[in-house]
């Protein structure tokens, strides 16, 4: 790697850290439709940056799907405005920790101490309890809009794009690709189920769609320091 192209990958890098990782939701508080617009603002920023610069082709796929899963998230935050303000509210009262233990879970991940696509498919174990937290009794008897079905069809599209290249090329039988599928459909109908308030379903979405942004961005990084080998 040339000495311009080091100056570039790390300057590309920086830039993610510094205006991008700090917008990925962390805590309910960031969960507004303006911190998304603006994160959206900064992919468009780094995509034009590393195209314009020669950086790998590749990596405009990348981009491609981090600008498709921003513009869920800001879809779901934006019709929902007035359930967020609720659901703050009762994270200043009760505690809710659901994107610690998410996020808690994936630094498990990054550290290699668990494989991606288990991770993905054995977090369900999270979400259902979660989902038992009393909290959810009082939200059910406030009217809230149920987010839409699209959401999850755009999920499960970008956790098949994950699951597909966790595998490492390793073979597998119709069994196991089968078994994988029950999985992803339980998560799936979690998401949809008129057992789970609508609140709930929401901010469970939005976790998702948090999750599957920072395991994108992870790989867009790697595929940045690769761009010039």
């Amino acid at each position: 790697m040339t000495e311009l192209n080091t100056k570039l990958t790390k300057e590309a890098i920086n830039y993610i850290k510094r205006e991008i990782l700090t917008k990925i939701p962390n805590n309910i508080e960031q969960y507004t439709p303006e911190n998304v617009d603006s994160l959206i603002d900064n992919f468009y920023v780094l995509k034009y940056y590393c195209i314009k610069n020669g950086f790998s082709d590749k990596l405009a796929e990348r981009f491609d799907n981090l600008l498709n899963i921003s513009q869920g998230l800001w879809e779901l935050l934006d019709s929902n405005i007035n359930t967020f303000m609720y659901l703050k509210e009762m994270y200043k009262i009760r505690g809710l920790d659901i994107t610690a233990s998410l996020i808690g879970q994936y630094e498990e991940v990054t550290s290699g101490e668990e494989s991606l696509r288990d991770f993905i498919l054995d977090s369900i174990a999270t979400y259902l309890g979660w989902k038992s937290d009393t909290i959810w009794v009082d939200v059910a008897k406030i009217d809230h809009n149920a987010p839409s079905k699209s959401h999850v069809r755009r999920i499960r599209d970008e956790l098949w794009k994950i699951i597909l290249e966790s595998e490492n090329g390793d073979k597998i039988n119709i069994d196991r690709a089968l078994n994988i599928s029950e999985k992803m459909r339980l998560i799936l109908q979690l998401m949809v189920s008129d057992d789970f308030p609508a609140p709930g379903r929401v901010l469970l979405i939005s976790n998702i769609y948090t999750l599957i942004l920072r395991m994108e961005i992870d790989k867009t990084i790697i595929a940045i320091k690769s761009s010039f080998n």
